[in-house]
């Protein structure tokens, strides 16, 4: 574990960084356009700062892939392919908590001072960590009951960066790509090949 987190510890914090900040933008946006009373804006503007921010989780991982890529053809580490899930994971961890402490005081906000204090901070603290997701936990609801009063609904929302990162660690050791379209060739260097 030690070894894991002296390789992967950067890339961890990078990941996690890069939440924090489309975090506050998707949060800035859904905020923005929940003024409008207009639900559809605001699920579209959410679904696009998820998929901006699931494009630089996959950025992260699919770097750490390739790297790892060239330590395993050296010879230097063994190939483990679950590594960028693990990756997520350690960048996610405030994420769990959150969703751990709204999962056990959850059931008892409404009797409860104390339990409905600390659902209060775990909403804050939402906000500020996946505000990418405001739009969508604010504007679809199951029933009576928005999305984002449900326990699972947190676990739920940290399963795409879990998944992408894998994903995306498993393409960067594999060295290819899902985003060709991003990648720019100088005209020069194109008629050369």
């Amino acid at each position: 574990m030690k070894e894991f987190l002296h390789n992967y510890s950067y890339s961890s914090i990078k990941m996690f960084v890069n939440q924090f900040a489309i975090s506050i933008f998707g949060a800035m946006l859904s905020m923005a356009t929940s003024a409008a009373a207009n639900n559809t804006l605001s699920i579209v503007v959410s679904v696009i700062s998820i998929l901006f921010y699931l494009f630089l989780i996959y950025t992260v991982a699919w770097e750490v892939g390739a790297k790892d890529r060239i330590s395993v053809d050296i010879g230097k580490k063994k190939y483990r392919p679950h590594t960028g899930l693990l990756v997520s994971l350690v960048a996610n961890i405030p994420n769990f908590l959150i969703a751990i402490v709204f999962t056990a005081f959850s059931p008892f906000k409404a009797t409860n001072t104390v339990a409905g204090g600390v659902c209060v901070v775990t909403s804050v603290l939402t906000l500020l960590l996946e505000g990418m997701y405001l739009g969508v936990t604010t504007s679809i609801s199951i029933g009576a009951k928005l999305l984002n009063t449900f326990w699972w609904s947190y676990f739920l929302i940290i399963l795409p960066a879990m998944m992408v990162s894998w994903v995306g660690y498993y393409l960067g050791f594999k060295n290819k790509k899902l985003t060709t379209l991003f990648d720019y060739q100088a005209p020069d260097k194109a008629k050369k090949k």
